[in-house]
C-alpha cells in the first residue's frame, strides 16, 4: 500500500545527515549497561525506517562493513541520491529502497537495531502505530529501537509559532516563498511583542534567533530543515507517558534515553531529586518530571522487548567491558597525578569532573593526550600505572574506584567520559599520503558538511574542503601544495594574511601555505576524517 508516491521530499530533499545517537555502538553500549546482550556492532543488522537520501545509513555501513543494513524512505528522489552514493562507494551491505512504512511486514525478518529519527511526530497516526507494531515484530528479542519524536511541554510554545506560520502562508504553494514568507513574520512579531517582563515576547525573540543563527551556538536553520520541521503537514507531539503507553501497548518497554544523561535525576540539586523521586511511582513518572523541570522539546528513546529483565543499578566492574574516550582537558598548567591532591578537568561543553584519585587522573591525562582515540578500561589502567611508576594495583580497589569515576563522568556529560563497544579504524597520525574517508570525500562534493569516522557531523571550511577532495592517497605534500596553488590560490579564493596585510612574496607565501597545510591535516585527523 502506497499512500503517496510523490512526496515533499521529492521537492525538497532533506539534508545528507548523520545522527550519532543513533550509531549502533550507541544502542549496543546502553542497552550492555543495562543488563541487555545486544548484538555484536560489528556484526549485527540495522533497518532505518526513513532513511531519506542515507545521510545517516551509509557512513555507518562502510565503518562497519560486516554487518547489515537496510533503510526505506518513500522519497524516491532521495532513495534513489542514496543508491547512487552507494554504488559510487562500493558499498555491499546496504540497501536502500523506495517503500511505504506500512508496507514493512514479518517476512522482512529481525533486526538488532531499529532506527527512526524525525519521522515519528511528522506522520499520520496510522503510520506511528505500524513504526511501534514494526518495533514489535521485527526486532531481534535482545534488539534495540530508536524513535525520536517531538514533546511537551516545550513544544507547547513552539506550537504557537508553528501555528501562526502555517496561518500566515496557508495559500502559497511554492516551498521556498512560504519559508521565507514565515520567516518574515516571526521576525515581524518577535520585533513587535516587548520582551521586557514579558515570557512570550523573550520566547518568540530567541526562537526567531535560533532560525537566523543569530543565538550562541546556532547556525542558521536551512529551508529543507526548516520546511520539513516546523512547516510540516503534520507535526504531532506528545507527551513522554503518552508515548510510553502506545509502545507498552505493543510489548515494549523504556530502555533508555539516547543522551544518558539526560535521564539522570542525580545530575539535579539534592532537593530537586529528592521530590521527584518521592513523587514518582515509577521510571515512567521520574521521565516525565523531568521533562517539565527541563521544559524538554525533543527525545530520543530507546526501547526494547517487554519481556527483557533490565539491571537499572550501573556497577562500577561493568565499565571494564568498554573503550573509553575523553574529551576533557586538566584545568591546572601542570597537574599533578602522584599525589592525592584534587585536579579538575573540563570539557569542552564546560562540564567539570574532581578526581583526587592518581590513577584517575593518570587515565585522564592519557585520554587528553590520544584523543579522538580511545582505548580499554583495563589498557588504561596499565597506561596509568606506566605514568605513575608503580606496579599494579592486586586488590583491583583502583579498578573500582576508576570504575566509579567513569561512571561519574559519564552520568555527568558525554564530553567528560565517552563509553563504546566498538572502537572505528581512523588515523592518529597524518602519513606521507593521507587517505581521508571515502564518505566524506562523497559528501564534500554536495557541501562542506561531512561525517567523519565516529559518526559525527563535521563542518568544513572552504581550504579544508579542498583538501578533503584530495586526500585519496596519491599525493604527497608536494603534490597537494601544487593543487592548492594552481586550484583555489590561482583563482584568488586562497589568501594568506600576515599582520593583517595578504602575503605577496612568492616564496615567503608558499613557505606559509605548506605551514598552514600541515596544520589543517593535523585537524582533519584530529577531527577523525583520515583513514588508517
Amino acid at each position: 500500500m502506497i499512500y503517496n508516491k510523490h512526496t515533499s521530499y521529492d521537492d525538497i530533499p532533506y539534508p545528507y545527515l548523520s545522527y550519532l545517537h543513533s550509531h549502533p555502538d550507541r544502542l549496543a553500549t546502553l542497552a550492555t549497561l543495562l543488563g541487555m546482550a545486544p548484538a555484536p556492532v560489528k556484526r549485527c543488522r540495522v533497518l532505518e525506517l526513513g532513511c531519506a537520501g542515507g545521510g545517516n545509513l551509509i557512513p555507518m555501513a562502510y565503518g562497519l562493513p560486516e554487518s547489515e543494513f537496510v533503510g526505506i524512505d518513500l522519497s524516491a528522489r532521495q532513495v534513489a541520491e542514496g543508491q547512487a552514493a552507494i554504488a559510487a562507494l562500493g558499498l555491499r551491505n546496504i540497501t536502500l529502497k523506495p517503500l511505504n512504512i506500512l508496507e514493512v511486514n514479518a517476512g522482512w525478518g529481525q533486526f538488532d537495531y531499529i532506527i527512526t529519527h524525525g519521522i515519528y511526530s511528522w506522520v499520520p497516526a496510522a503510520v506511528q502505530d505500524k513504526i511501534m507494531e514494526i518495533c514489535r515484530q521485527n526486532l531481534a528479542p535482545q534488539g534495540v529501537a530508536y524513535i525520536s519524536y517531538n514533546t511537551y511541554p516545550g513544544w507547547r510554545m513552539l506550537g504557537l509559532a508553528r501555528e501562526m506560520m502555517l496561518y500566515h502562508t496557508r495559500h502559497m504553494t511554492d516551498p521556498h516563498e512560504r519559508s521565507l514568507e514565515a520567516r518574515r513574520l516571526l521576525k515581524f512579531i518577535a520585533e513587535a511583542v516587548p520582551t521586557a517582563n514579558s515570557a512570550y515576547g523573550g520566547f518568540l525573540k530567541k526562537y526567531a534567533q535560533s532560525l537566523t543563527g543569530e543565538s550562541e551556538g546556532t547556525n542558521p536553520k536551512l529551508d529543507a530543515l526548516f520546511l520539513h520541521d516546523e512547516l510540516a503537514e503534520v507535526n504531532d507531539p506528545l507527551y513522554f507517558h503518552e508515548f510510553m503507553a502506545r509502545a507498552e501497548s505493543h510489548g515494549l518497554q523504556f530502555l533508555a534515553e539516547a543522551e544518558f544523561g539526560a535521564m539522570l535525576a542525580s545530575n539535579l540539586p539534592d532537593e530537586v531529586a529528592e521530590t521527584i523521586n518521592r513523587i514518582s511511582k515509577d521510571l515512567i513518572d521520574v521521565e516525565q518530571y523531568l521533562d517539565f523541570l527541563h521544559n524538554r522539546t525533543f527525545r530520543m528513546t530507546l526501547l526494547c522487548h517487554q519481556e527483557i529483565s533490565l539491571t537499572r543499578k550501573l556497577r562500577p566492574e561493568q565499565v571494564t567491558a568498554f573503550y573509553l574516550a575523553s574529551r576533557a582537558a586538566p584545568v591546572s598548567e601542570q597537574p599533578d597525578v602522584h599525589s592525592i591532591s584534587v585536579e579538575k578537568f573540563r570539557g569542552p561543553d564546560e562540564a567539570t569532573l574532581s578526581t583526587d584519585h592518581p590513577v584517575s587522573k593518570a587515565v585522564l591525562l592519557h585520554l587528553a593526550e590520544i584523543w579522538p582515540q580511545s582505548m580499554l578500561f583495563n589498557d588504561l589502567l596499565t597506561a596509568a600505572y606506566e605514568c605513575l611508576g608503580r606496579e599494579a594495583d592486586e586488590t583491583g580497589t583502583d579498578a573500582q574506584v576508576f570504575g566509579s569515576t567513569v561512571l561519574t563522568a559519564y552520568g555527568y556529560s558525554e564530553n567528560l567520559m565517552e563509553l563504546h563497544l566498538h572502537a572505528p579504524n581512523f588515523a592518529s597520525e597524518v602519513s606521507e599520503r593521507p587517505v581521508a574517508s571515502p564518505v566524506a570525500r562523497w559528501q564534500i562534493k554536495t557541501g562542506l558538511r561531512v561525517t567523519n569516522l565516529r559518526h559525527e557531523r563535521v563542518n568544513l571550511d572552504p581550504f579544508e574542503g579542498f583538501l578533503l577532495r584530495h586526500l585519496d592517497g596519491r599525493h604527497d605534500r608536494a603534490a597537494l601544495l601544487e593543487a592548492l596553488l594552481a586550484g583555489p590560490v590561482a583563482k584568488g579564493d586562497l589568501v594568506l594574511n600576515l599582520e593583517g596585510a595578504p602575503v605577496t612574496d612568492k616564496a615567503q607565501f608558499q613557505t606559509m601555505l605548506a605551514e598552514e597545510l600541515e596544520v589543517k591535516l593535523h585537524w582533519l585527523a584530529h577531527v577523525a576524517l583520515l583513514i588508517a
